[in-house]
């Protein structure tokens, strides 16, 4: 795939490459070219779930690198972002000032979310890029701690006001299903005249409640090597976390766009 072409060069991915050597926030901005591959459909997508954003407040706790942050809110959107992870808020402030937006993301734990942000505060709060799965485990790459995990996701609903909405996407079924390693190769990428391949497996335990998803990013003839363990969590046991944090009208979203499987459930009134 080349994208040294003016007319389709991805800016996004060829400022992400200055850093050297690359972390984990450029391997993640690599792998999330090709899961949304349409962004903007995505967005479509997405703002149509969310409805107007006239006096709609939106909290993304897992903002990541930007997507979808600025992008809902160059569309208007009250978008607050927030991440626990340093180094992917500064993959964020760049990828903020390249689009023209003055957006300041928090440097927020998710079991700080309702101290920071306030509780009840939100219409909706957003967990996506399978970033839940994380809970407790992504910088430092720690066993998984169900407890953690439990924590966030009733931080999470805290943060939603009554009658609001939770939006959270997670690995799919059938990729929870295989116990054997899941691999993917990328296509290669050529960005700004740099050379980019990218192999990744994924290795479900589901007695240990363990997924490993190790990558191998190639840049130039270098290979990086990436590791990281998430929390194994079936989509029953998901709906049963949320039911406990006090959800209801829990149901998983057809989001066509969304690589990962979105569910969302509301906050009584």
């Amino acid at each position: 795939m080349d994208l040294d072409s003016p007319s389709i060069l991805d800016e996004r991915l060829l400022s992400c490459l200055a850093k050297e050597p690359p972390d984990i926030g450029v391997l993640w901005e690599i792998c999330s070219h090709f899961e949304w591959l349409n962004r903007e459909k995505t967005i479509d997508d997405i703002a149509s779930w969310l409805g107007p954003a006239d006096g709609l407040k939106i909290l993304d706790c897992a903002c990541g690198s930007g997507f979808p942050a600025i992008d809902l809110a160059a569309r208007g959107y009250d978008v607050t972002s927030s991440d626990g992870s340093l180094l992917m808020l500064e993959h964020f402030r760049r990828n903020a000032r390249r689009e023209g937006m003055d957006i300041q993301p928090a440097h927020v734990r998710w079991d700080e979310l309702s101290a920071h942000h306030g509780e009840a505060a939100f219409d909706v709060v957003m967990c996506r890029g399978c970033s839940l799965l994380y809970a407790g485990t992504w910088d430092d790459n720690r066993p998984p701690d169900r407890t953690m995990l439990t924590a966030a996701i009733r931080e999470f609903v805290a943060c939603v006001r009554p009658g609001g909405r939770l939006y959270v996407d997670v690995s799919s079924a059938e990729s929870l299903e295989s116990l054997e390693p899941q691999w993917t190769r990328r296509p290669g990428l050529t960005v700004g005249g740099h050379s980019i391949g990218l192999r990744e497996v994924v290795t479900n335990h589901p007695d240990r409640g363990i997924r490993i998803w190790r990558s191998w990013l190639d840049i130039d003839g270098v290979t990086y090597e990436f590791e990281r363990r998430s929390h194994y969590l079936p989509h029953d046991e998901l709906v049963d976390l949320l039911a406990d944090a006090g959800l209801v009208d829990i149901r998983e979203e057809k989001m066509q766009s969304e690589h990962y499987e979105v569910f969302a459930g509301k906050r009584p009134d």
